[in-house]
């Protein structure tokens, strides 16, 4: 399983199929667990941003099931509101190299592309087709 990264790619990709929206990536990291939860846009002019945040714990009292019969029954509802993002600045990554980008579409297909970098800038986006099962 492992981490991931969230991509929101405004590149224009080839044979994009509709409802391919919520990309992830293990490009980054250490190469086995993958990412770290961050959050990268890759531009309509192929620029990789990461969008920098920093987070903080969320005190109990304030988190969304605190004080309700959930809370004590399931650690998850402890758990769920426990950490708050405060965005902070954008960062083109100057990236070079290629990363894995994929998703589930609307109709639940699989779609994943690599998409190259040079120099900072997409210079390729190839769709990947795998067989399953």
């Amino acid at each position: 399983m492992g981490m991931f990264d969230n991509i929101k790619c405004e590149y224009p990709l080839p044979d994009k199929p509709i409802g391919a929206r919520n990309w992830q990536t293990k490009s980054f990291g250490d190469g086995m667990v993958g990412g770290f939860m961050d959050n990268y846009t890759i531009t309509p002019e192929g620029k990789l941003i990461l969008h920098k945040c920093t987070y903080e714990t969320v005190p109990e009292e304030e988190r969304p099931y605190y004080g309700t019969p959930d809370w004590d029954k399931n650690l998850l509802m402890q758990i769920c509101g426990s950490m708050k993002s405060t965005p902070l600045e954008d960062e083109d990554q100057e990236y070079h190299g290629v990363i894995n980008i994929y998703t589930n579409t609307s109709n639940n297909e699989w779609v994943e592309y690599d998409i190259k970098f040079t120099d900072g800038v997409v210079t390729e986006a190839k769709r990947i087709y795998r067989e399953f099962g």
